[in-house]
């Protein structure tokens, strides 16, 4: 069967989004529009600086390909992106009324992040410190109308673009005015050079992304997400690598065909002139794509004393098997559905099989092309329905049910998809299992950055919150998700009380580990429409 897919317009298209800037250093920096009049000026000074999905690709396949040959990461490749997203509020300052219609009044990009914090879960009480009242961020805090994000593999280069940056927000350059620009608040992100790829808690991050359909050229096999399964393999048909399920674009980025809840293949074929009823979105809208940006605060102290005080508790005294559990990974990456006693780093490094495995049926081994030198000979992960091996609130299963009929059938798990790029912010806490309690010098300070790209935030990002990691009982009963998910049941002593089901033992989780300090969501329009913004 031939699968024809949509050529991405790749200089449209912000590369933040599909390719991923997948840098060591990022810093998140959120403006305020004081003087709409004047935001244009510095909308044409900073148009011709955004990265696009071109560029993007172009570099991490040069990255990827100097590493392939010279056997390790390639020293002196370095670049600097920028991308720019719009809150709705932004929008209105800038755009005339007719322009926005089209965004659905209800919406949640509309309605913003604030009005639906209580909705994802997270403290209703206005003392608590994940409450609105008390976020850094958006919230009763600011009003962040512009996102801007830069990304570089050079600190040095990333402290000389956020100078040249905040230069032009006081005289912007070839204008000799001020940008009607205020920031209220930048965040300094990095990843973690202790223990690189993982988040705080000590967990490999990021390990199972979509696999979006499309190409960026013309060429035979240009396709934007690489494909590794041999094609005599049906499973080319529907899978990049294995167990990396390939979705339509237009989950992702506005304008493309959208991934149909009952076919796995067959596209729905999405036309311009139906963005505003499909999407609810303007026309202009195309090669855009939602952002959903999060502060979330990691309690690290928290989480371990956690592990090594309750695990014991319900017969497990090794706090990393305990946490495997909870996340159903385990530190390295490794899946315990294929590596169910004990962590396995080989397993974790080999991208072509680290995300090969089901919940509700046996799993096995894909066909990879011959070119490619691959064998996949680790034990293959068996059917795990009633999750003995990987409980069935566990974090990975929680976000992503794979093959587990949910509220509807499990292809339609493909529409529920989003794309991540977060990043840490805070110095890591030098965790001492020995030497409880922990020492401490950023009173807890530390995160992620939380970003998701999507094309409906109701369908995508908030129904896995509030139908999934928040639900007792979906995708199965057994508990909500216990490192991200919350609960707000008044009718509990505790309102903040989770439960995790471990092998039919309940186990309460008094405290969230992950706490919500800010946000906003944003929309990232294409390239076109800031340039015709900025006319």
């Amino acid at each position: 069967m031939s699968i024809t897919e949509p050529l991405l317009e790749a200089d449209d298209i912000q590369g933040n989004i599909l390719a991923g800037f997948n840098k060591d250093h990022q810093q998140f920096i959120f403006f305020e529009i004081e003087k709409p009049d004047l935001v244009k000026d510095w909308l044409r000074y900073i148009e011709p600086k955004i990265s696009t999905l071109r560029e993007v690709v172009s570099f991490n396949r040069l990255y990827q390909t100097m590493w392939a040959r010279q056997g390790n990461e390639p020293k002196g490749l370095i670049a600097t992106w920028m991308n720019l997203a719009f809150s709705y509020s932004g929008l209105q300052k800038i755009l005339p009324k007719e322009k926005l219609l089209d965004f659905g009044q209800e919406s949640a990009y509309v309605k913003g992040l604030q009005k639906r914090s209580g909705d994802l879960g997270d403290p209703t009480d206005p003392t608590a410190e994940g409450h609105p009242n008390k976020w850094v961020l958006g919230g009763s805090a600011n009003n962040p109308d512009i996102c801007l994000i830069i990304a570089s593999d050079s600190h040095n280069q990333l402290e000389a673009m956020i100078s040249t940056i905040k230069l032009s927000i006081d005289k912007v350059p070839g204008f000799g005015k001020s940008s009607g620009l205020k920031m209220v608040f930048e965040q300094a992100c990095k990843t973690r050079f202790d223990l690189p790829g993982h988040e705080h808690f000590g967990f490999k991050d990021g390990v199972s992304q979509p696999g979006v359909r499309g190409k960026i050229s013309v060429a035979l096999d240009d396709y934007l997400t690489k494909r590794f399964i041999d094609s005599s393999d049906p499973r080319s048909q529907i899978e990049a690598s294995p167990g990396q399920k390939l979705i339509w674009p237009g989950e992702f980025v506005f304008g493309y065909p959208k991934q149909k809840d009952d076919d796995p293949i067959t596209p729905d074929q999405i036309k311009d002139s139906d963005l505003p009823s499909v999407y609810s979105v303007p026309v202009w809208a195309k090669n855009g794509s939602f952002l959903v940006v999060r502060r979330l605060r990691q309690d690290v102290k928290g989480f371990w004393e956690f592990l090594i005080n309750e695990g014991p508790k319900v017969g497990i005294s090794d706090p990393f098997m305990f946490g495997a559990k909870l996340v159903g990974r385990w530190p390295s990456g490794a899946p315990i559905m294929r590596s169910p006693t004990q962590d396995n780093k080989e397993l974790a490094k080999a991208d072509l099989a680290n995300n090969n495995f089901n919940f509700q049926n046996d799993s096995s081994a894909a066909k990879i092309r011959s070119d490619i030198d691959f064998k996949d000979e680790i034990d293959q992960a068996k059917a795990d329905e009633f999750g003995e091996v990987c409980p069935v609130s566990a974090h990975i299963r929680k976000v992503y049910p794979r093959d587990v009929d949910t509220d509807r059938p499990a292809s339609a798990n493909l529409t529920r998809r989003i794309i991540r790029r977060g990043i840490p912010y805070g110095e890591p806490l030098n965790i001492n299992l020995a030497l409880p309690p922990y020492e401490d010098s950023q009173n807890g300070d530390r995160g992620l950055m939380f970003l998701s790209y999507q094309t409906s935030i109701e369908e995508q990002f908030e129904f896995i919150s509030n139908k999934w990691t928040n639900s007792k009982k979906l995708p199965r009963e057994g508990g909500e998700d216990p490192i991200i998910g919350q609960n707000n049941d008044p009718s509990q002593n505790n309102p903040r009380t989770r439960t995790f089901d471990l092998n039919g033992c309940p186990i309460n989780l008094m405290n969230d580990f992950v706490i919500p300090t800010g946000g906003e969501y944003y929309f990232q329009p294409p390239i076109s429409a800031i340039k015709s913004i900025s006319l």
